[in-house]
């Protein structure tokens, strides 16, 4: 009568720790379940608010208004982000990867996780990494804009104005600008005409680095430079208001570090050095009122990195803007990573308790035999 008794408890023993083992799953799974829906909600709410200055910086979207584009019978439209300095791996033009979403017939949407770099932009905060443009797959596109970290969950507009395509001066873009980021319009950058366009400079960039690279451009490996564009160089000068002794210098520092990384020859450095030196030689400095530049002083320039200042400088700021938004991104995780824990120590202590419960039942069962 006893082992019937014991075999009895040991039955139901099990059948209500499986009952506890179930509901405790279910109920981990449920919360699971809530905190993904809380997270898509989240992000849905960013295209809602879509340019309202309380959600920028917000999810994975950045957004386009194509009414102010004006533009018509088109069936899709593209976003084309990269780094501006060329770096690291990007969807290529008007691939599947690029394709926006349509929130509404004026307001387009792009996720830059389809990028593969989503958590780097993130992470830019107020560095002005990055370029973007809008297209249309009826040839429309608007003109490079800078983009930083800060910028997603922001409207980009066109504003009406017409820009120079920097690579064919026979095309014009749409140039646009973001609602809440004036710090990050259109690309500052010199065309292939010799004109200045844009205002916005992407980080690692200068006035002084604009220059040093259009006269590196313009000047073969064996010296010879290109009069049609060089014999601009002052008036480009004029415009940017710098000292050619700063273009100099910092001509100098790029071609140290192309004959550093073997990608230029020293022969051929030594060549464009002395060729630059003499069109910057003949120049005056915007910088001193106008004043006539020495040669001496143009031909011992110091080899100097014109953006390392910049950069710093707006370095300074991004550290928290860059922590923000990896928080929040952080933050969603966390959670769920929570409730799996919760789960996984509930299983345990429940599994325990029927081992225990069992090996007590044997035990009693064993002695009253013997």
């Amino acid at each position: 009568m006893f082992k019937k008794v014991m075999s009895l408890a040991l039955a139901s023993t099990l059948v209500l720790s499986a009952g506890a083992f179930a509901a405790s799953a279910a109920e981990a799974e449920d919360a699971v379940a809530a905190n993904d829906e809380s997270a898509v909600a989240a992000d849905d709410s960013s295209a809602v608010a879509a340019g309202d200055e309380s959600q920028v910086g917000a999810g994975t979207k950045i957004y386009f208004d194509v009414k102010s584009a004006g533009w018509k019978n088109f069936s899709k439209i593209y976003c084309h982000v990269w780094r501006a300095d060329g770096t690291g791996k990007w969807p290529s033009w008007q691939t599947k990867k690029e394709v926006c979403k349509k929130e509404s017939d004026d307001l387009y949407s792009y996720d830059i996780t389809k990028t593969g770099n989503a958590e780097e932009i993130q992470n830019a905060g107020s560095k002005n990494l990055y370029c973007v443009i809008f297209s249309a797959d009826t040839q429309l596109q608007i003109y490079n804009t800078i983009m930083n970290g800060n910028c997603i969950g922001d409207t980009l507009y066109v504003t009406g104005n017409k820009i120079e395509n920097p690579k064919d001066s026979s095309k014009t873009d749409t140039e646009a600008a973001w609602k809440n980021h004036p710090e990050c319009g259109p690309q500052k950058v010199i065309t292939s005409t010799s004109k200045v366009v844009g205002t916005a400079l992407a980080d690692g960039t200068t006035d002084v680095t604009l220059l040093a690279d259009y006269l590196l451009d313009y000047v073969s490996d064996d010296g010879t430079a290109d009069t049609s564009k060089t014999d601009k160089t002052q008036d480009l000068i004029n415009q940017l208001k710098i000292s050619p002794l700063a273009v100099m210098s910092n001509v100098n520092f790029k071609l140290e570090g192309f004959v550093k990384e073997e990608t230029m020859t020293q022969d051929v450095a030594n060549k464009k050095k002395a060729t630059i030196e003499g069109i910057l030689g003949n120049c005056t400095d915007p910088t001193k009122g106008g004043e006539k530049v020495n040669q001496d002083e143009i031909n011992n320039a110091e080899a100097k990195n014109d953006a390392a200042e910049s950069s710093g400088s707006s370095n300074g700021g991004s550290s928290s803007n860059g922590s923000s938004s990896n928080g929040s991104s952080n933050g969603s995780s966390s959670g769920s990573n929570s409730v799996q824990s919760g789960q996984e120590t509930t299983i345990f202590f429940v599994f325990a308790g029927v081992m225990v419960a069992a090996a007590g039942v044997f035990f009693l069962v064993r002695r009253r035999e013997n």
